[in-house]
């Protein structure tokens, strides 16, 4: 009499169905597929954001170097849904544009001279966390060099800075 014949036999001795190599490989593949689709979600988010921040750098840094050039100086430190305020006269459309559409809640200022000696466009998040670093981490890499703690772009724990330069 066979262990599949005998109903004495309790399910957890019986031969398994299939063989365990094979059931090992379909875990593994299930596994494999929960953490890239995971891991898919977490690029396209973060990529999405850096889409809405990395505009808002490059306008602020547009409208404020042409500010310097046509007055000779850099404006006082200012918030940059002030910007009207302080540079009236200058074309601030398209900056106040990509302010309403960046999806990283948080403050975006402008200091005309940083702890460094240089003036620079300030992103303080909302709340400072890892993805807020990961977020910026892809910007760095667009317009800078890809390194977070050297170049222009520098991403800190509580804020980014993009450093401007008139020369």
């Amino acid at each position: 009499m066979s262990a599949d014949v005998n109903p004495s036999t309790s399910p957890i001795l019986r031969p398994p169905a299939e063989p365990t190599r094979k059931a090992a490989g379909k875990l593994a593949l299930f596994g494999a597929g929960i953490g890239l689709t995971y891991a898919a979600a977490v690029i396209v988010v973060d990529q999405a954001k850096a889409n809405s921040v990395s505009p808002v750098y490059v306008q602020a840094r547009n409208a404020l170097l042409h500010y310097q050039a046509e007055k000779g100086a850099w404006p006082k430190d200012f918030e940059l849904s002030q910007a009207e305020k302080v540079m009236p006269g200058f074309k601030l459309d398209a900056l106040t544009d990509t302010l309403g559409k960046c999806e990283l809640p948080g403050k975006w200022t402008f200091v005309a001279k940083t702890a460094e000696g240089w003036p620079a466009i300030v992103f303080t998040p909302a709340e400072a966390s890892r993805g807020f670093q990961r977020t910026l981490g892809v910007v760095d890499g667009w317009i800078d060099d890809g390194q977070a703690d050297k170049g222009d772009f520098l991403v800190r724990r509580d804020a980014a800075l993009l450093r401007l330069s008139a020369e």
